[in-house]
């Protein structure tokens, strides 16, 4: 359906500035990057892939992750939630296959401002842990995660059987795991999904087709539970 956009040429985000500490948090400074003649992976109208190139585009992103210890012996956190704002800058207009087998000028259309496919503007994780002895020799630890990203454009024009761009539904997850270490040996009780939500990651390609065989949407993973057990040599 849709890729991330990729610029052919112009100014990248520049990773190599210091970064800024606070405490025990640690920010990015906002990275800005201007992109000419931006390559973009997107279905068409007509149902097939093509990858083309808009006019200019600019993206302006931050990371912020921040740790440490909580008010109980062995409590602890982790938070990291990053943004990042991909958009065009000015309009292009291409000619493109209408679905039925016309090249129509002007068919394939991007407006200034609109979000390049392929990435969400926010993700964010947080991670709460907790560790304590249960007897000589035997150690515990529990781990609770939760990830969250929120909807992706797939597209920045209408594909065949949209009539807006698609995009994927935002996410989130929760996971826990109870560790128990002896020695060289490690049991793990698992639970990843612990909600059991369905969410949709990449839509279908070619929806309601072939009486709705062409809906082959991708979604997450369902619930799991298991146990696992490693030695460590």
């Amino acid at each position: 359906m849709g890729r991330v956009a990729q610029h052919l040429r112009g100014r990248p985000l520049d990773h190599d500035r210091p970064m800024e500490h606070h405490g025990d948090a640690v920010r990015d400074p906002m990275d800005v990057g201007e992109w000419d003649k931006p390559q973009i992976s997107q279905s068409l109208p007509s149902g097939n892939l093509a990858v083309f190139n808009g006019n200019t585009a600019d993206s302006k992103g931050v990371e912020i992750e921040t740790s440490g210890p909580l008010f109980l012996p062995g409590l602890g956190y982790s938070i990291g939630w990053s943004y990042a704002d991909a958009k065009l800058t000015s309009d292009f207009s291409l000619p493109a296959n209408n679905g039925s087998g016309t090249i129509v000028a002007g068919e394939l259309v991007g407006k200034s401002g609109q979000q390049l496919p392929g990435s969400p503007k926010n993700s964010a994780t947080v991670n709460l842990t907790y560790d304590r002895g249960l007897m000589p020799g035997y150690d515990l630890s529990l781990l609770l995660n939760g990830t969250y990203r929120s909807d992706i454009k797939m597209g920045i024009a209408p594909a065949l059987g949209y009539t807006t761009p698609p995009q994927s539904e935002s996410f989130l997850v929760m996971n826990f795991a109870a560790t128990v270490s002896h020695d060289s040996w490690r049991f793990t009780g698992y639970v990843q999904n612990l909600a059991g939500k369905q969410e949709i990651l990449v839509p279908a390609t070619n929806p309601n087709r072939v009486d709705g065989l062409s809906n082959d949407q991708v979604v997450n993973m369902p619930r799991e539970i298991g146990v696992r057990a490693a030695y460590k040599f």
